[in-house]
């Protein structure tokens, strides 16, 4: 397992942690435009992946949504004639979302400590928040499992130590840490901001917290090769330039090279 840090101002490098991480994702959640996310959603690679077993769900079956974000999701699998609840730590997107969206039930809560009985829901699934807490993903891992019932599955993605990153770490430093400065150390305060795990190293989690693993994938492929372009390679994505480079690497770069992040699924034991 690999840490991530982020630049920080002096006034949220004292935060704690639980303060620090509402923060910050308040703060990306404003500034994400939600316009078609539900519309999108279908032709995620998690879509993809978690759907054949939510399909063995009866309807009314009770799901969490952990770490929900804009909602889209709970929004999404309400319509289908799912129970979900859309957990999230930041209170002030909770609030937002339970102003605006018709469907789905919203709490504010954090995953590794929720108020829900044991045993209460059928599946639970979680995009990219297990690895936002120094402690490791144990705390919520293990929530996960209080909260889930005997035989449900647990679906989970998180950032990928891929071939790229383990390159990458093993140059100097100053090489990649664009925070960092070789003569100087860093320029401004810095904390941590997320862990990031090889496929065995998920599965070990999954295993020593009461779950036995059922696969762990790659996905985000293209977001990945995007970070290529943009950080090795010095090129806009988004510019033409960047778009050709793109379409090329797309089928050249191996997954395990290269893919942002992994789904994991568990089951409880």
């Amino acid at each position: 397992m690999k840490k991530d840090y982020r630049p920080v101002s002096a006034s949220d490098s004292v935060l704690s942690e639980t303060a620090f991480v509402e923060q910050y994702w308040t703060k990306v959640w404003d500034n994400v435009n939600s316009a078609s996310l539900v519309e999108e959603i279908e032709k995620r690679d998690e879509f993809k992946i978690m759907s054949p077993y939510l399909s063995k769900l009866l309807p009314g079956s009770r799901v969490l949504d952990g770490g929900c974000g804009l909602g889209e999701w709970t929004v999404y699998h309400s319509s289908k004639g799912f129970n979900v609840v859309g957990l999230d730590i930041s209170k002030a997107t909770i609030q937002k979302l339970k102003e605006n969206c018709r469907q789905g039930n919203f709490m504010a809560g954090d995953i590794r400590n929720t108020e829900f009985e044991d045993n209460y829901f059928d599946a639970y699934f979680s995009w990219g928040a297990f690895e936002h807490f120094e402690d490791g993903l144990g705390a919520p891992l293990r929530e996960a499992r209080r909260i889930l019932k005997t035989g449900g599955h647990l679906f989970i993605s998180v950032p990928f130590q891929n071939g790229r990153h383990l390159l990458r770490d093993k140059r100097d430093l100053w090489r990649w840490d664009e925070s960092y400065d070789k003569h100087s150390g860093y320029r401004s305060e810095i904390r941590f901001y997320q862990w990031r795990l090889t496929k065995p190293e998920l599965q070990r989690e999954f295993e020593i917290n009461g779950f036995r693993t059922v696969g762990i994938k790659t996905i985000c492929k293209r977001q990945g090769i995007r970070r290529v372009i943009k950080c090795d390679l010095h090129i806009e994505p988004d510019s033409r330039l960047g778009a050709i480079m793109q379409m090329l690497m797309y089928p050249l770069l191996p997954s395990d090279f290269v893919a942002h992040m992994i789904i994991g699924v568990a089951r409880k034991i």
